[in-house]
């Protein structure tokens, strides 16, 4: 019986169509298998099954990431060989846990649990875009080149998708690079974004229901999804935070009831007054362990999509299409952009404005309104807006 282990490059190992995944293939000493992610989804027309080598651009350098991971747990084998014990799957697990800690990514990492000058949701992001790097073996101060960088792009682009989000997570590099700059661990020159620059992108246009829609999903027979989604349409509240409901969020007042809370993604106090409606299905769902009964993010959406047809909403209906016409509804209702931001739970009433240059309507009542008074209280301005009389 071997007691090594043998290492094989796969790539789309299930059958998946479109772009799939490489990944290291381990067989252990004990005749188990261990799958190891590169991080690096490619199409057919990339992969060489002869070779079980990335073929077409950078090709060399993704074949060198891979190589290099397993290097670096073969490295790990020999060290436990040594000393007489035989490669596990958790010992396969530990080889990655080694952290460099002269590294770009140990910096970066550093930084982002030291600082407290970003919200949850930003932290998380960081997170995500540090994890991302050393997927893609930027690891190293050294890694910090500009092939390198246009190599990253290509890789989030093919997850990511939307330029705005690809966007942000170059900006999170180029931020905590600059960090490294002026703490003299980086030369100015080294920065690859002098060389590299990206599109910010366009934001997509924030889909939500009119009033016409709104009022056939009000109609519909109470069921969990049908109930969660016009929670969420009285209170702007995210899926999120949804679920995470109990009776310690609720505050009755005399006849009044309030819903309070930390909101999951930004730590922001959010205070929501419970209209009738909202109030009846916290009422329908006593007894559960959760306020509101909910599925999860990706079920509930799915049921969604199912609720919006029964509509006859031309519209995809998701739980965030739910949170963008809360705000856009109580704004064509009249309720104060700071009472709105307040609701939803916004760091910056800048983010709330969004809702308010979506609605036309809005702008049209607020525009007849600003130049109608002064033609009734001020005859003087009437020639403004006014055609003289020849």
């Amino acid at each position: 019986m071997r007691n090594y282990a043998t290492y094989k490059v796969v790539w789309n190992r299930k059958n998946q169509a479109g772009a799939a995944l490489v990944q290291i293939e381990i067989l252990l000493p004990n005749g188990k298998q261990k799958y190891v992610g590169t991080g690096l989804k490619i199409t057919a027309s990339e992969w060489d099954s002869k070779s079980r080598q990335i073929t077409g651009p950078f090709a060399t350098r993704l074949n060198k990431q891979i190589a290099e991971k397993i290097a670096k747990i073969r490295t790990h084998e020999i060290t436990l060989l040594d000393n007489n014990k035989q490669l596990t799957a958790n010992e396969v697990d530990i080889a990655f846990e080694k952290k460099d800690s002269g590294s770009f990514l140990a910096f970066m990492r550093d930084q982002i649990a030291a600082r407290n000058d970003i919200a949850p949701g930003t932290r998380y992001l960081h997170t995500r875009v540090a994890n991302r790097l050393e997927q893609h073996g930027i690891i190293k101060f050294t890694d910090l080149t500009y092939i390198n960088i246009v190599s990253f792009d290509q890789f989030i682009s093919k997850e990511l998708k939307a330029q705005p989000s690809i966007a942000k997570h170059h900006q999170v590099v180029k931020t905590y690079i600059n960090m490294a700059t002026n703490a003299n661990l980086l030369a100015y020159g080294a920065n690859p974004y002098l060389k590299f620059t990206f599109s910010k992108g366009k934001n997509k246009i924030r889909t939500r229901l009119d009033d016409n829609e709104i009022e056939a999903l009000l109609k519909q027979p109470a069921s969990m999804t049908r109930d969660c989604a016009v929670f969420q349409l009285f209170t702007g509240i995210t899926h999120k935070d949804l679920e995470q409901l109990t009776k310690k969020n609720l505050r009755r007042d005399g006849s009044d009831v309030w819903l309070e809370g930390l909101r999951k993604k930004s730590g922001e106090m959010y205070t929501i007054y419970l209209l009738p409606e909202a109030v009846e299905i916290i009422d329908r769902g006593a007894g559960h362990e959760h306020l509101i009964p909910c599925r999860d993010l990706w079920g509930y959406n799915r049921d969604l999509k199912v609720l919006g047809a029964a509509c006859g909403l031309s519209k995809v209906l998701t739980s965030y299409v739910l949170r963008h016409t809360a705000a856009t509804w109580m704004l064509r209702k009249g309720v104060p952009i700071t009472t709105i931001s307040n609701i939803l739970g916004h760091t910056s009433i800048e983010t709330t404005l969004i809702y308010a240059k979506l609605e036309k309507q809005i702008i049209k009542e607020q525009m007849i309104t600003a130049f109608s008074k002064p033609r009734e209280n001020n005859p003087h301005n009437s020639e403004l807006i006014q055609p003289k009389q020849s």
